[in-house]
């Protein structure tokens, strides 16, 4: 058999030498792209775990707290009998014609209980969701999450600034027990964050990651989100242009049950109820006296027929009750595009299929976290820098049901807190308080101040939304705000707000389920 010339064999072996090499890079791609979406998922896990735990170790505490409101009733029904059973005889002695003063309930409970259980709820309503905030860091410890330092870090900072709290501490010590608790948690490592700040009223840009976000894609000549600060754009001058901010932010505390403490009052012969409550007048004292009068395994059956006078009639007795502002909240309603809407302007597409059931449709205690980790480009990037962040934020919630006379009711529905909250789902990231990354927490709390007092020359060169503050400083904003005029100056060919048809959406007529992620 012939040999094949020697030109021929080279050109096999050049040949085979391209297969070779080509199906290295194809082995190295997929590895990286293995490893980034591998890395996306165990975060994804981790967070969304944490997420739940939190918010399941949220829903023990608000029973904890419900428990103890019906141990309180249970004292003082038991208080209202003994009384009522003295005031009656009292009466049959004659009454104000008799020798023996009249009898007062104040006189048949002890105070001192009152306090005590007062005391204990506030100690769970302030400690419980912080035990909430370290179930998540094991939760997602659990689940492959590292440990982060910069949290830490921000955990340390945070427990230096409530030991300088000048406010009114719930009870003896707090911000110094709350602060040695979350030092003890950055010591043993904490993985996922939950930060936010009292922000102010008005919304300020310089507080809103989207506006970090908008310069960013301004950068890379893309000013559509810029169109929501285009007053700035248009006005902005130097750093003295700003708004104001107030004297302080407040730190918002993790994981917020969202309660607030409540004291009865009779004002012209009317009761004060809760203003979270559903009801109001002698339809709410009726079927709360039946709600309480079915809690025999704390109440008593002998007492239950006092159960509206112990609550109503007690002084000197505080109850925890829903904060009227959030749990009376309805969901977002989900956005719906059609012929009659103005495209001139953006509108936010909220992701869900439907109204939410009016036994759901309430925010209230919702625990939500944020997390980051690095991750290596891999072997084929060309990128200077070896790492990229990913970042990942999840929230869940706490739901309950009440049991009442009228059927299956939300927990808010007679304003005060009860056991009852059995069941946590995820909710959309968007859904409720924004919760701040660590570093923009980090931003927002200590940059951002002394920038709008000094300028720029104040600015951290290490923090990313810093160097995006700079890049704004020498931003073209009139470029920018001509380059808006005319994406806007045509409805019909709008790159920034697209005509959307619901029936071309993925999840159908106006959105559908999202995770708890973003």
């Amino acid at each position: 058999m012939p040999t094949p010339p020697p030109r021929k064999s080279g050109q096999a072996i050049i040949f085979l030498m391209v297969v070779l090499v080509i199906g290295i890079l194809a082995v190295v791609w997929n590895f990286d792209l293995h490893r980034v979406v591998s890395a996306k998922l165990r975060m994804r896990n981790a967070g969304d775990a944490a997420a739940m735990a939190g918010a399941r170790w949220q829903g023990h505490t608000l029973n904890m707290i419900g428990d103890l409101n019906l141990i309180q009733v249970a004292i003082l029904s038991e208080a209202y009998a003994l009384y009522d059973q003295e005031y009656q005889a009292w009466l049959a002695a004659g009454g104000d014609e008799s020798d023996e003063p009249e009898p007062v309930f104040e006189d048949y409970y002890d105070p001192a209980e009152m306090e005590t259980l007062h005391e204990l709820r506030l100690r769970l309503e302030l400690v419980g969701p912080l035990g909430a905030f370290a179930v998540a860091q094991q939760t997602a410890f659990n689940n492959g999450a590292m440990h982060d330092p910069a949290l830490a870090d921000n955990l340390l900072m945070l427990a230096s600034d409530l030991r300088e709290e000048i406010a009114e501490t719930p009870y003896d010590n707090a911000w110094e027990e709350y602060a040695d608790l979350l030092e003890d948690l950055a010591v043993r490592g904490v993985c996922v964050g939950s930060y936010a700040l009292m922000l102010p009223q008005r919304p300020h840009p310089l507080l809103s990651e989207g506006f970090y976000g908008a310069i960013a894609q301004a950068l890379a000549d893309w000013w559509c989100p810029m169109y929501s600060y285009r007053y700035y754009l248009e006005n902005y001058e130097d750093f003295e242009s700003w708004p104001k901010f107030p004297s302080k932010f407040r730190y918002r505390l993790m994981f917020d049950l969202q309660l607030d403490e409540f004291e009865v009052e009779i004002l012209d012969d009317t009761i004060s109820i809760p203003e979270s409550a559903m009801l109001d007048g002698e339809e709410y004292l009726d079927q709360l006296e039946g709600y309480l009068t079915n809690q025999t395994d704390v109440i008593d059956e002998d007492f239950t027929d006092y159960v509206t006078n112990a609550v109503f009639e007690a002084d000197l007795a505080y109850w925890h009750v829903y904060h009227r502002e959030t749990w009376t909240r309805p969901w977002p309603r989900p956005a719906k595009y059609n012929d009659e809407t103005d495209l001139s302007k953006p509108r936010p597409l909220f992701a869900i299929r439907d109204s939410v059931k009016p036994k759901f449709n309430y925010l209230g205690a919702v625990a939500g976290i944020s997390m980051s980790a690095p991750v290596s480009r891999g072997i084929l990037s060309s990128s200077k820098n070896q790492t990229v962040d990913l970042s990942y934020k999840a929230k869940a919630k706490p739901f309950g049901l009440l049991n009442t006379e009228e059927g299956i009711e939300p927990p808010h529905y007679f304003g005060f807190v009860f056991p009852c909250f059995d069941d946590v789902r995820l909710i959309h990231s968007d859904i409720g308080q924004k919760v701040m990354s660590g570093e923009f927490y980090e931003h927002a709390s200590r940059h951002v101040r002394p920038y709008l007092e000094n300028g720029p020359s104040a600015l951290h060169p290490d923090c990313p939304y810093c160097r995006l503050l700079n890049a704004w400083e020498n931003l073209d904003r009139q470029a920018g705000l001509e380059w808006i005029d005319r994406a806007y100056s045509d409805d019909d060919d709008n790159p920034c707000d697209p005509e959307i048809d619901n029936d071309d959406l993925p999840w159908g007529d106006a959105g559908g389920g999202a995770t708890g992620g973003s």
